[in-house]
């Protein structure tokens, strides 16, 4: 009762719905702009094909001799590539690991244990590594170099490196020669991309833990896709194969 009394014992004209009334905030009135600011509007360029294109990104330099350089030194040139591997594919050690089946992925200079180096850093160790993907053995392969010597090679255990070169060319070739596509991809262009099927509960999809990639046609580097294979690397076979329905 005590407290009823109290409540009821405000002014009922200095309360409002959610409470007592406060004075208005004096806000100082400013008079707008004869000519508001006009938005900004997204610009597109018209020099892409096939109908994609490029918005221009704001604040970009316009100014064309403006470029950035990249360090040449810490780049392998292809016949670098191709020099430490024909060093490494020549050791036993590397191709004992390597077995019947296999594929060269990338190169890659190797900064010092302990340190991070960057840049043109990255080449004084003299330490570059190579990966492989073995077919036969399921496995990635790290060959270290030391100059044109072998230094050190082991088995990257549960490890996928990005699909190389001869991933995709190796997973084109066997999806072409599926009857399934027969006369349909030969004049098509083949992409790829690694991929990795799904742990099921009870069954595992087709290509689990192996070495799967999925391989698209489309004309040219910019066209739809038209037909897809999922290969299996490991087992060198093709596991599917489809239509990709048509795009409005």
């Amino acid at each position: 009762m005590m407290g009823i009394g109290y409540g009821c014992s405000l002014d009922a004209g200095s309360r409002g719905p959610f409470g007592p009334e406060d004075p208005e905030t004096p806000v100082r009135k400013t008079t707008l702009p004869d000519k508001p600011p006009s938005p900004h509007v997204l610009q597109f360029t018209g020099d892409d094909t096939a109908g994609h294109h490029k918005p221009k990104m704001v604040g970009a330099g316009t100014d064309t001799h403006v470029k950035r350089s990249t360090n040449a030194s810490a780049v392998f040139t292809s016949d670098e590539v191709m020099t430490l591997r024909n060093a490494a594919e020549r050791d036993s050690r590397v191709t004992k690991l390597l077995g019947s089946r296999w594929a060269f992925i990338d190169a890659d200079r190797m900064p010092p244990e302990g340190k991070i180096s960057f840049g043109c850093c990255r080449d004084t160790t003299g330490l570059t590594r190579l990966v492989y993907y073995s077919y036969s053995q399921n496995v990635a392969v790290e060959v270290r170099m030391k100059g044109e010597n072998l230094f050190s090679v082991s088995r990257l255990e549960v490890y996928q490196p990005p699909e190389g070169q001869q991933d995709i060319q190796r997973g084109i070739e066997l999806a072409k020669a599926d009857p399934r596509l027969a006369g349909k991809v030969e004049q098509l262009q083949g992409h790829g991309l690694l991929m990795q099927p799904d742990r099921g509960f009870f069954r595992n999809d087709p290509g689990y833990a192996h070495r799967t990639i999925w391989i698209t046609f489309a004309q040219g580097q910019d066209g739809n896709p038209k037909y897809w294979a999922v290969v299996d690397l490991t087992d060198d076979k093709v596991l599917e194969v489809g239509e990709e329905p048509p795009r409005s």
